[in-house]
């Protein structure tokens, strides 16, 4: 129950913020072991550990030690970032003339994601086709998803999802130019970029969590392609499974006096209201992810314009996370959005506070 996950994050952000945790950099030998942790120390978890991380930590003085030994494997695999693939994918994406949805360009670059995401994923990848008409047009789109199963999933109790999503297209300054230079760095390869490095180091571990990595066309055009998919999922009666959306979109550009700031999206007074205090619940615990692993700096802010949107209209608990760039970044929607004008140490900490995220939401189920 997602209200139940609530009350745990509320907790373990209490046992963060009076420094009850204490997070460094020593290293484990190996990855591997983080599966065999969590498995092990969850199975002896009483029931107050399912309530309430204070409650736990009353009934097991022990557990402090368990938490922190906890951190340092979330600090080993955060190591596994790679700034330098994240700045491939972005100069690859970058080189395709446009991923304007009305282009031809747009297929060429899903199926390079999908093979891609191929590569990556140990689990299913697929295309998600759909149909969208536009001035009298009519264009056969894609969406491309990853789809890792938890090794729980066969259990009611475990069956829960969380979504990452971004989207892969770009536009040029006249949308209706559809074949201008449009390489979109920061909007949005530095999000699709992010997205596949978690896929390639979330995909080896047992996690209880399902993870669902999704690819969508069409944002630029009014999110046509994540309002097809939310279809999809309503379709197959998925919504109940479905604990949280987390959205990327735009990642990589920074200021020079605002190295590290990246604004957190939370949900409130949009489509359903029910949900506002869950998401800003969540925006609340990924900042003190952020201050606890990473050198970035996270700052709540409203909802504003993305494929989250789709999500939240279904009443599903959504996340936004991007670099502030649609008022702070000068080449937004403009040809010089190119991949010499972002800040790949900023992307690679967001990375990393995303992962320590999953991580640590995975770690509480």
């Amino acid at each position: 129950m997602l209200w139940l996950l609530m009350l745990i994050i509320i907790a373990l952000s209490v046992v963060i913020s009076s420094n009850i945790i204490i997070v460094n950099s020593t290293s484990i030998d190996e990855v591997e072991n983080y599966t065999n942790y969590t498995n092990n120390n969850n199975n002896n978890f009483t029931l107050p550990c399912n309530i309430s991380i204070i409650a736990c930590l009353d009934n097991n003085p022990t557990h402090l030690q368990k938490i922190e030994d906890h951190n340092l494997q979330i600090d080993t695999i955060l190591d596994q970032v790679n700034s330098t693939k994240l700045k491939e994918y972005v100069d690859i994406l970058s080189s395709f003339p446009t991923r304007n949805t009305k282009s031809n360009y747009i297929d060429k670059v899903g199926y390079w994601l999908k093979d891609e995401l191929q590569n990556l994923c140990e689990g299913r990848v697929f295309f998600h086709n759909y149909t969208q008409t536009d001035q009298n047009q009519t264009f056969n789109l894609k969406n491309i998803i990853c789809s890792k199963q938890s090794v729980l999933s066969s259990s009611s109790d475990y069956n829960k999802t969380i979504i990452i999503g971004a989207h892969y297209d770009s536009r040029a300054e006249n949308i209706n130019n559809t074949y201008a230079r449009a390489p979109g760095a920061d909007d949005n390869a530095s999000g699709v970029s992010a997205l596949l490095e978690i896929v390639r180091i979330l995909s080896p571990l047992n996690l209880k969590y399902n993870l669902e990595f999704v690819l969508f066309s069409g944002e630029e055009q009014g999110l046509w392609g994540s309002e097809h998919y939310v279809k999809y999922i309503d379709k197959n009666n998925r919504t109940k499974t479905i604990d949280l959306y987390i959205n990327f979109d735009m990642l990589g550009y920074t200021l020079s006096n605002e190295t590290n700031k990246v604004v957190l999206e939370y949900d409130i007074g949009n489509k359903h209201v029910q949900n506002d205090n869950q998401s800003k619940t969540i925006g609340q615990f990924i900042k003190e992810i952020a201050s606890n692993y990473t050198n970035v700096e996270a700052v709540l802010s409203k909802l504003e314009n993305s494929d989250f949107l789709s999500f939240e209209a279904l009443g599903l608990t959504v996340i936004g996370i991007h670099d502030g760039g649609v008022t702070k970044n000068p080449h937004y929607h403009k040809s010089s959005d190119t991949p010499n004008t972002l800040n790949i140490e900023y992307l690679t900490s967001i990375t990393k506070m995303v992962l320590a995220t999953i991580l640590e939401l995975d770690y509480l189920r």
